[in-house]
């Protein structure tokens, strides 16, 4: 008994120190529950800090990722991670964790080189961050969305909104080309005009023709595609979505894409 309450003590101490160890600038989170074989886990892993660089200077860094220990296929995790930008080759959470360390000392390096030839007058922050969320993950196909903002200085920020969908099961990433008969047919035009889901941002547009991008996310009723500021529209407009029914525009898709998602 005695034994035992020294083991139960030394192991407490030793959560105690881990949780001491953590600092506010870093944050891994993970799941509770049990995880069975089959089961899909999804982690996280977040840095966040700030850098006085002047009396009227901050700049501020703040990125989250999440974690796919589930996921073994390189091809697919590399997709994942491709926007961000990492050297590495691993992706566990500490590798990421790492990967986002080094990427918050750049940011902060580079700010600071950039006041060294302009500086506010008066109190001002440049900020980054960024984000990923599971938007649907059922039957092998999981979609991703990437979002963030950011300011660094002149008359307005910048937010953007990316999605990203994977079938699992043959290790690729959907694309257009895989949902579509003919992404570059001359009709996406009308069609996609037709479908604004906030009618008013059409007023702003930059592009006298549009067409679907890689930038969408589906279900088995619709396809949402996404553009971002000044993609077609002027920044004031924001990010615009352009929802399309399946059962409006079956004509378009292609037959292997109607059959496997049972489009009706």
């Amino acid at each position: 008994m005695k034994n035992l309450f020294v083991i139960l003590s030394l192991g407490i101490l030793v959560a105690s120190c881990s949780k001491k160890d953590n600092k506010v600038t870093t944050e891994v989170s993970k799941s509770d529950s049990l995880v069975t074989k089959n089961e899909f886990v999804i982690d996280s892993v977040r840095v966040q800090d700030s850098l006085v660089i002047n009396k009227n200077l901050t700049a501020k860094f703040d990125r989250q990722l999440l974690v796919f220990p589930s996921i073994q296929n390189k091809v697919i995790l590399d997709s994942i991670y491709k926007e961000f930008k990492f050297d590495g080759t691993s992706y566990d959470a500490n590798s990421l964790k790492a990967a986002l360390m080094k990427q918050m000392q750049k940011s902060f390096a580079d700010n600071k080189k950039s006041s060294e030839e302009w500086s506010p007058e008066f109190k001002q922050t440049w900020d980054e961050s960024s984000a990923m969320k599971v938007v649907s993950h059922k039957d092998d196909i999981l979609t991703l969305r990437y979002f963030g903002s950011g300011y660094s200085g002149g008359a307005h920020g910048y937010y953007f909104e990316n999605y990203k969908t994977f079938d699992l099961k043959n290790n690729k990433v959907i694309s257009q080309n895989d949902i579509l008969k003919n992404p570059a047919d001359a009709s996406w035009d009308k069609i996609l005009k037709a479908h604004f889901d906030e009618p008013e941002q059409k007023e702003m547009l930059l592009e006298d023709k549009i067409s679907p991008n890689n930038n969408f996310y589906f279900d088995k009723d619709k396809i949402t595609f996404v553009y971002n500021q000044y993609e077609i529209t002027a920044y004031a407009a924001g990010v615009v979505y352009i929802t399309l029914n399946f059962k409006d525009i079956k004509d378009q898709l292609k037959p292997g894409f109607i059959k496997q998602y049972n489009i009706k």
